[in-house]
This record gives C-alpha cells, sequence and structure tokens, in this order.
C-alpha cells in the first residue's frame, strides 16, 4: 500500500470533496455546462487568472511563513476586544462542530473557486474583475501577516476557546498545523474571500447570489466558532473587502492580468445567461 503523509492526505482530502462540492454546485447553477467545453475554455483561458490567483496565494503563504515577526500582537487583538469570541462556543456541539468545520474546511475554497464560473457563465469581464479583485485583497493582507502577525484565538491562553476543528480528527490537526503558521489570523482571509464572493455573487444570478451569501456567513460564523479567528480579523478583512472592490470596478482587470485568448466576452458553452438562476 502507498504511504501517504498525513500533511498530503489532509491535502487531498480537501481538495477532493472541494471538487466533488463544486461538481454537485455545477448540476445545480451550471446545468447546460459542456464538460469538454469547459475543459478546453479552461486550457485556453481561465488557467490564466486562476494561475495568476493561485500563484499570489501560495506567494503570500510562503512569505508569511518565512518573514513574520517573531514578536506576535495577539495581546493587543485581546486587549482590544477581550474574550468575545468565546461566546461563539456557548453552544458547541458535535454536529455544529461537523458542520463549521465542513464549511471551513470545504465551503471556503468552493465558493471562491466556483463564483468565477458561475461570473463567467454571467458576463466574462465581470469574472475577470472578481479574480483581480480576489489579488488585490491577498496581496493587502500581506504587510499584516508579515508585520503584525497574530495568533488564532484557540492559542491564546488569555481567552477560554477550544481549537476545535482539531479535535474532529488527527489529520485535519496535523494537516493545518503543518501548512499554516497559526500566527496570521489578522486579517481574516476566510472572511474577506468569502465576503468578496458573495458581493460578486450578486451579479451571477438571484439564487446563486443567495446561495453565495448564506455560505459566506456560514464561513464566517465558522471561523470564530472553531476558535479559528477573533472579530477584530474579521472586521478588518471586511474593510479590506470593499478596497479590493473598488479597485476591481476602477481598474481594468485587463491591464494588470493576462487577457483571454477568445473573441466575445461569454463563451457559448456555458448557455445562455439567465439573470434568474
Amino acid at each position: 500500500m502507498l504511504a501517504v503523509s498525513t500533511t498530503t492526505a489532509y491535502t487531498l482530502s480537501v481538495a477532493l470533496a472541494s471538487f466533488f462540492v463544486m461538481g454537485v454546485g455545477a448540476v445545480v447553477f451550471l446545468p447546460r455546462l459542456d464538460p469538454v467545453g469547459f475543459l478546453k475554455e479552461f486550457l485556453r483561458t481561465d488557467w490564466k487568472y486562476l494561475g495568476v490567483a493561485w500563484l499570489v496565494t501560495n506567494g503570500v503563504n510562503t512569505v508569511a511563513h518565512r518573514f513574520h515577526a517573531e514578536q506576535t500582537f495577539t495581546w493587543l487583538v485581546y486587549e482590544f476586544e477581550g474574550p468575545v469570541v468565546a461566546a461563539f462556543q456557548s453552544v458547541a456541539n458535535e454536529p455544529l462542530t461537523l458542520l463549521f468545520t465542513a464549511a471551513y474546511l470545504v465551503g471556503f475554497p468552493t465558493i471562491v473557486l466556483f463564483t468565477y464560473f458561475k461570473l463567467k457563465a454571467h458576463d466574462e469581464r465581470e469574472a475577470r474583475r472578481y479574480a483581480l479583485a480576489y489579488v488585490v485583497l491577498v496581496l493587502l493582507a500581506v504587510p499584516f501577516f508579515v508585520f503584525v502577525p497574530v495568533g488564532i484565538p484557540a492559542l491564546y491562553p488569555a481567552v477560554a476557546v477550544q481549537p476545535l476543528i482539531f479535535d474532529v480528527s488527527p489529520v485535519i490537526r496535523a494537516g493545518m498545523l503543518a501548512t499554516d503558521t497559526m500566527v496570521k489570523a489578522f486579517p481574516s482571509l476566510h472572511t474577506g474571500l468569502s465576503v468578496l464572493a458573495a458581493l460578486y455573487a450578486r451579479k451571477a444570478g438571484v439564487r446563486y447570489a443567495a446561495t453565495a451569501g448564506a455560505l459566506a456567513a456560514l464561513i464566517v460564523f465558522s471561523t470564530f466558532y472553531l476558535g479559528i479567528h477573533w472579530l477584530t480579523d474579521a472586521a478588518f478583512a471586511v474593510v479590506l473587502v470593499g478596497i479590493a472592490y473598488w479597485v476591481s470596478r476602477n481598474v481594468a482587470p485587463e491591464r494588470v492580468l493576462p487577457v483571454p485568448a477568445f473573441g466575445g466576452l461569454r463563451p457559448a458553452f456555458l448557455g445562455p445567461d439567465r439573470e434568474s438562476e
């Protein structure tokens, strides 16, 4: 039997679960999607935008891992908001913990990535703007990850918050500890990118906008319940979302991101635009 490290098992589990949920999303929200056409379009155009987003995200994580300041400012956040976040665990139980763990680990990458393709089905330019906003938001977070590192509430002794997500599975615990410094809580990109996706989802049909909004709210709540983020992390992330959104609406994405090499703004294989979906 092929031996797989715990970190690899964690990464594969999250990736496979996320792709499965996105597949379900495609059936529900993109019923006329042509899989062959989708793959061709991805290889021809989408990899450029998604590739830039992936490179930026990977680069930011690398920088945060290697160059963050030795002194953390968790104490300052605690002084500012106190133990309020602990209240979210007052209703803790196993079903809720499993639900919020799924939202945090699987719902998050699903809403962030699927929103791009759903937008593309309605308006290619909006998908480009969303990709630009994503990149801007992640880059805005870098200085804070490096110079103002903040630890997660669950690992701060002064606040009575348990790392509930670690208790779900030893694979999750080992995987998260191996892939995250746990001192880049401020600002919360889980909150920021989820809110950004929900914000742009309004341009992809009423039904999807409602679904994305509900999922984003679940993800944000999960960060508090699971002991991963402070309220301050989320609040400041929303401020950065406003900046990233403004940039994406006022700067042509073609000026800063690769331009897809196809004529027309909406690929035919995605089907006709239906704002009511």
